[in-house]
Protein backbone atom coordinates (compact mmCIF):
# COMPACT_ATOMS: atom_id res chain seq x y z
CA UNK A 1 0.00 0.00 0.00
CA UNK A 2 2.92 2.33 0.65
CA UNK A 3 4.19 2.06 -2.96
CA UNK A 4 0.73 2.90 -4.25
CA UNK A 5 0.52 6.29 -2.46
CA UNK A 6 3.56 7.91 -4.16
CA UNK A 7 2.17 6.96 -7.57
CA UNK A 8 -1.12 8.67 -6.76
CA UNK A 9 0.70 11.77 -5.51
CA UNK A 10 2.87 11.90 -8.64
CA UNK A 11 -0.13 11.45 -10.96
CA UNK A 12 -2.09 14.13 -9.10
CA UNK A 13 0.83 16.55 -9.37
CA UNK A 14 1.12 15.95 -13.11
CA UNK A 15 -2.61 16.36 -13.70
CA UNK A 16 -2.63 19.53 -11.60
CA UNK A 17 0.23 21.03 -13.62
CA UNK A 18 -1.28 20.39 -17.07
CA UNK A 19 -3.95 23.16 -16.96
CA UNK A 20 -1.43 25.64 -15.59
CA UNK A 21 1.11 24.93 -18.31
CA UNK A 22 -1.44 25.23 -21.11
CA UNK A 23 -2.79 28.48 -19.66
CA UNK A 24 0.76 29.82 -19.56
CA UNK A 25 1.34 28.78 -23.18
CA UNK A 26 -1.87 30.46 -24.33
CA UNK A 27 -0.95 33.64 -22.49
CA UNK A 28 2.57 33.67 -23.94
CA UNK A 29 1.42 33.11 -27.53
CA UNK A 30 -1.55 35.44 -27.61
CA UNK A 31 -2.13 36.99 -31.04
CA UNK A 32 -2.68 40.73 -31.21
CA UNK A 33 -5.77 41.15 -33.40
CA UNK A 34 -5.71 44.94 -33.33
CA UNK A 35 -2.83 45.04 -35.80
CA UNK A 36 -4.24 42.55 -38.30
CA UNK A 37 -5.17 44.56 -41.38
CA UNK A 38 -7.52 42.09 -43.07
CA UNK A 39 -9.69 41.20 -40.06
CA UNK A 40 -11.37 43.99 -38.08
CA UNK A 41 -10.80 44.05 -34.31
CA UNK A 42 -14.14 45.65 -33.38
CA UNK A 43 -16.69 42.86 -32.68
CA UNK A 44 -19.53 44.54 -34.59
CA UNK A 45 -17.34 45.30 -37.60
CA UNK A 46 -15.94 41.77 -37.48
CA UNK A 47 -19.49 40.34 -37.51
CA UNK A 48 -20.33 42.45 -40.57
CA UNK A 49 -17.08 41.34 -42.22
CA UNK A 50 -17.86 37.68 -41.53
CA UNK A 51 -21.41 38.06 -42.83
CA UNK A 52 -20.16 39.65 -46.05
CA UNK A 53 -17.57 36.89 -46.52
CA UNK A 54 -20.35 34.31 -46.10
CA UNK A 55 -22.47 35.93 -48.80
CA UNK A 56 -19.48 36.10 -51.16
CA UNK A 57 -18.83 32.41 -50.52
CA UNK A 58 -22.49 31.71 -51.28
CA UNK A 59 -22.17 33.53 -54.59
CA UNK A 60 -19.12 31.47 -55.55
CA UNK A 61 -20.80 28.20 -54.53
CA UNK A 62 -24.01 29.05 -56.42
CA UNK A 63 -22.01 29.78 -59.57
CA UNK A 64 -20.03 26.54 -59.17
CA UNK A 65 -23.30 24.62 -58.76
CA UNK A 66 -24.67 26.18 -61.95
CA UNK A 67 -27.46 28.09 -60.19
CA UNK A 68 -26.06 31.46 -61.32
CA UNK A 69 -24.74 32.56 -64.68
CA UNK A 70 -21.33 34.20 -64.84
CA UNK A 71 -23.00 37.57 -65.38
CA UNK A 72 -25.28 37.19 -62.37
CA UNK A 73 -22.36 36.14 -60.18
CA UNK A 74 -20.25 39.05 -61.42
CA UNK A 75 -23.07 41.54 -60.70
CA UNK A 76 -23.58 40.15 -57.21
CA UNK A 77 -19.84 40.22 -56.47
CA UNK A 78 -19.58 43.81 -57.69
CA UNK A 79 -22.44 44.76 -55.41
CA UNK A 80 -20.74 42.92 -52.52
CA UNK A 81 -17.47 44.74 -53.18
CA UNK A 82 -19.17 48.13 -52.84
CA UNK A 83 -20.37 47.39 -49.29
CA UNK A 84 -18.20 49.12 -46.71
CA UNK A 85 -17.78 46.90 -43.68
CA UNK A 86 -16.87 49.88 -41.50
CA UNK A 87 -20.42 51.27 -41.82
CA UNK A 88 -21.63 48.70 -39.28
CA UNK A 89 -25.38 48.26 -39.07
CA UNK A 90 -26.16 50.03 -42.33
CA UNK A 91 -23.78 47.62 -44.05
CA UNK A 92 -25.75 44.73 -42.52
CA UNK A 93 -28.89 45.99 -44.26
CA UNK A 94 -27.03 46.04 -47.57
CA UNK A 95 -25.66 42.55 -46.94
CA UNK A 96 -29.13 41.23 -46.11
CA UNK A 97 -30.51 42.76 -49.31
CA UNK A 98 -27.65 41.21 -51.30
CA UNK A 99 -28.27 37.84 -49.65
CA UNK A 100 -31.96 38.04 -50.51
CA UNK A 101 -31.09 38.88 -54.12
CA UNK A 102 -28.74 35.87 -54.21
CA UNK A 103 -31.52 33.65 -52.90
CA UNK A 104 -33.96 35.03 -55.46
CA UNK A 105 -31.50 34.57 -58.33
CA UNK A 106 -30.88 30.95 -57.34
CA UNK A 107 -34.58 30.16 -56.89
CA UNK A 108 -34.38 29.86 -53.11
CA UNK A 109 -36.03 33.15 -52.21
CA UNK A 110 -38.86 33.60 -49.76
CA UNK A 111 -42.03 32.36 -51.42
CA UNK A 112 -45.03 34.66 -51.01
CA UNK A 113 -48.45 34.61 -52.66
CA UNK A 114 -50.33 31.88 -54.46
CA UNK A 115 -47.56 31.05 -56.92
CA UNK A 116 -49.36 32.36 -60.00
CA UNK A 117 -46.73 35.01 -60.64
CA UNK A 118 -43.64 33.16 -59.44
CA UNK A 119 -44.01 34.55 -55.95
CA UNK A 120 -40.33 35.13 -55.10
CA UNK A 121 -40.08 38.54 -53.49
CA UNK A 122 -37.98 39.97 -50.69
CA UNK A 123 -39.85 39.47 -47.45
CA UNK A 124 -40.36 42.89 -45.94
Amino acid sequence: MRSFTPRIIAAAAIFAAIPLSSAYAVHRHKVDTTTTASVPADPETRAVFDQLQGVKQGIREAQDAGKLTAGQARDLMQQADTIRVSEGRSALGQINALDQRLQNDTGQGTYMGDGADGGYYPNG
